[in-house]
């Protein structure tokens, strides 16, 4: 990895992307480790537990589409603090309340404030960082996701265990909240953008980014992947649980340990991809060894499988199924140009967070219908070689790399 240039580059200024994605995720991966708490409380089955789950995610398609402009509105500073205060205050406010609806609008709410932070952050590392280096620093501010779901589940089934999962979540909420008080102090020198745009150019920069097949192919690529990805992490706890009666504690446990391989991974892989040149081979590689890994764990309820081995798939899932998305956002920047970075991105993290809400769901009611995970996996598994296929079939065309913000 060019040593040389990121050691140009104050430790803070890699730290800075990495943290805000870290205590973002962290608020909007507050359930999943808390679900099994949570369905037998509210008596909710897999399929309204995933809707719960992914009530982030809505907010973040309904916002998304005018992230790009609201971040050049507000600069990057305000963008960052307003989105973790957002997160922080309607997760803490949802569990004052006993309805789930009412608990999914908040949460929906919620995840209108998320939809802020990667664009804003991607934003910050083009001003910060050269295209030769963006792979990995993307993929160490990607890591982010993973930290803050190590962080959840080590942390919030304690809490739910000593008092109760309500005060376990309104804890996580509050600190997502405290946490934006750093940005708010360390990133008041950052420049904001001087180029703010209108309704009419935002729009414009719209109808180019569906217009460029790179970016629409790699923003349907990441529909799945995140699919995969967010249907493994928020469901496995509960498979763990129901299918191969694992504690709640040890399954807890597991999931840590597959975030945290994860966090590694997304490092290793966008290393490899600055390297390589070229995204897509890194990504097909991730979707093949990602569906053969959902395979192998699909078959676990049917075989005496030593906890050893169930230890190693978790930890390569997590090393897997996780490596794509700083890889994923770097080439949405260099495809799309550095000056649209916030309007790309946004635009583009629209069929992610499409992904992240409707797969849980349909995970959910594949495990409900079937009455086995199995299935599910196996489903996700097939969605993930279909994508890898659908990229590694896109003909070499040239990348964009100096594209103007239109207006």
């Amino acid at each position: 990895m060019r040593n040389g240039k990121l050691a140009a580059y104050p430790k803070i200024t890699l730290f800075n992307p990495l943290f805000a994605q870290t205590i973002s995720a962290f608020g909007v991966l507050t359930l999943p480790p808390l679900s099994s708490f949570i369905v037998t409380d509210m008596e909710l089955s897999a399929f309204f537990m995933g809707l719960l789950m992914a009530s982030f995610y809505l907010g973040c398609i309904i916002f998304s589409f005018f992230t790009g402009q609201i971040i050049y509105f507000l600069g990057i500073q305000k963008s960052i603090v307003f989105s973790l205060l957002i997160i922080g205050v309607f997760i803490m406010l949802s569990t004052l309340t006993h309805s789930v609806w009412i608990m999914l609008f908040l949460l929906a709410i919620a995840g209108m404030g998320y939809s802020l932070i990667n664009p804003a952050i991607n934003l910050l590392i083009t001003q910060e960082f050269p295209m030769e280096v963006r792979g990995f620093v993307m993929s160490v501010k990607q890591m982010g996701v993973t930290l803050g779901g190590v962080l959840t589940a080590l942390l919030l089934p304690k809490l739910a265990f000593v008092f109760n999962w309500r005060i376990s979540l309104f804890i996580g909420g509050a600190l997502v909240a405290c946490f934006s008080l750093y940005f708010l102090h360390i990133l008041k020198d950052y420049p904001a953008s001087s180029d703010r745009g209108d309704s009419q150019s935002h729009l414009k920069n719209i109808r180019v980014f569906f217009k460029n097949s790179r970016l629409v192919r790699l923003s349907i690529l990441s529909f799945f992947f995140v699919g995969a990805q967010f249907s493994y992490f928020m469901y496995l706890v509960l498979f763990l649980n129901l299918d191969l009666k694992y504690s709640v504690a040890a399954s807890s446990v597991l999931l840590a340990l597959s975030q945290a391989s994860g966090a590694i991974g997304r490092v290793i892989w966008g290393a490899a991809s600055d390297r390589m040149g070229d995204k897509r081979k890194i990504l097909t590689l991730i979707g093949i060894l990602s569906s053969g890994s959902l395979v192998f764990l699909s078959l676990t309820p049917f075989f005496r499988i030593p906890s050893i081995l169930i230890i190693l798939l978790t930890i390569i899932l997590g090393f897997t199924i996780s490596g794509w998305n700083g890889i994923y956002q770097a080439a949405i920047i260099e495809y799309g140009g550095d000056q649209t970075a916030a309007v790309s991105s946004g635009v583009s993290l629209t069929f992610t967070y499409l992904g992240i809400f409707l797969f849980p769901l349909f995970f959910g009611w594949t495990k409900d219908t079937f009455s086995s995970f199995s299935i599910s996996w196996v489903i996700v598994s097939f969605c993930l070689i279909v994508s890898t296929f659908m990229i590694h079939r896109e003909k070499n065309t040239p990348s964009v790399k100096t594209s103007t913000f239109a207006g």
